[in-house]
């Protein structure tokens, strides 16, 4: 037996669960206050001791005027205002969420972006629950790796001890024909096919309007495509299978049609959707996601949900 280890299974146990102070434990193992502070941050280190910060802050009220609003299945509204990053919190916010909400044996659609891909990095406790996590959309062009589908929904299920499927297709082609050919390979069909069937769907939205947005950065949209997206005024990215405007009506419905990846109508008909969204702006992207019937779980910063409140 590693009797290290086991000393800091048991220093931990005794200052986390057992509520005792380090130098009670000092006493009580024989040891120095100091070495017992250092096996506990030895254990941090070896993840034998894995600490999860819920930042959800304390809005019962505004979360459940917003659930009711929009007729969600749930709402989390978390306090950015302190602490690290909004995109950060919000990201450990949801894999909270999701460790207590997903069922064994589910099935699971992931999408893309830099929200998305934090969101692995605060899973702690979902082994032995057998989850399959599938890629929404293909990849997306020139932008870094960890941002696309398919490598999110491998993070997800290193994490989780499940599995996940990998969409080998770009995320968006020139034109109909490309698309044509590209979803008659069986490998594309069939992740498309099960991604369909998934009882959830995690993702966050986009503005492709503002600068330096995801959408803009990925490489695969060219500059007319952004062009169309100014005019037909598109607030809402939803994982670019469909693009919103203020009146939540979709809009661009030629650039969406050219994705590789599950329709927006079989988004929209995976009966838990969950989308996790942060910053000022964004409020008019999840606006029109909600309105438009995309969103059934929201977990977005106080901002948005202020915004949402008061609109």
């Amino acid at each position: 037996m590693d009797m290290k280890r086991r000393s800091m299974v048991l220093i931990s146990k005794l200052y986390y669960e057992d509520n005792m102070t380090q130098q009670q434990i000092a006493k009580q193992m024989d040891i120095s206050r100091m070495k017992v502070s250092r096996l506990l941050q030895k254990a941090k280190d070896e993840g034998i001791v894995r600490i999860i910060i819920d930042y959800a802050g304390s809005y019962p009220e505004l979360e459940d005027t917003i659930q009711k609003k929009y007729g969600l299945k749930d709402v989390i509204v978390v306090d950015t205002t302190v602490g690290v990053s909004g995109k950060e919190q919000v990201a450990s916010a949801a894999a909270y969420y999701l460790e207590k909400h997903l069922k064994k044996n589910a099935s699971i659609a992931v999408g893309w972006g830099t929200t998305m891909r934090l969101i692995p990095n605060y899973i702690h406790q979902m082994e032995n629950m057998d989850l399959l996590f599938s890629p929404i959309i293909g990849g997306h062009g020139q932008s870094e790796l960890n941002m696309h589908a398919t490598t999110i929904a491998s993070n997800f299920a290193k994490k989780s001890g499940g599995k996940s499927l990998s969409l080998i297709a770009p995320a968006l082609v020139k034109n109909g024909e490309e698309k044509r050919i590209l979803i008659q390979d069986e490998q594309i069909k069939n992740v498309i096919r099960q991604t369909a069937k998934a009882q959830y769907a995690v993702f966050s939205l986009g503005n492709p309007l503002v600068p330096e947005s995801s959408i803009s950065k990925s490489g695969y949209i060219s500059e007319e495509d952004l062009n169309q997206l100014e005019r037909e005024e598109a607030v809402c990215d939803v994982v670019s299978t469909v693009f919103l405007n203020g009146s939540s009506k979709e809009c661009c419905s030629n650039i969406a049609e050219r994705c590789i990846g599950i329709t927006g109508q079989q988004l929209k008909n995976i009966p838990n959707k969950i989308c996790i969204v942060e910053s000022e702006e964004k409020k008019e992207s999840v606006k029109a996601a909600l309105e438009g019937g995309y969103i059934d779980v929201l977990i977005a910063d106080q901002i948005i949900a202020e915004y949402l409140n008061d609109c």
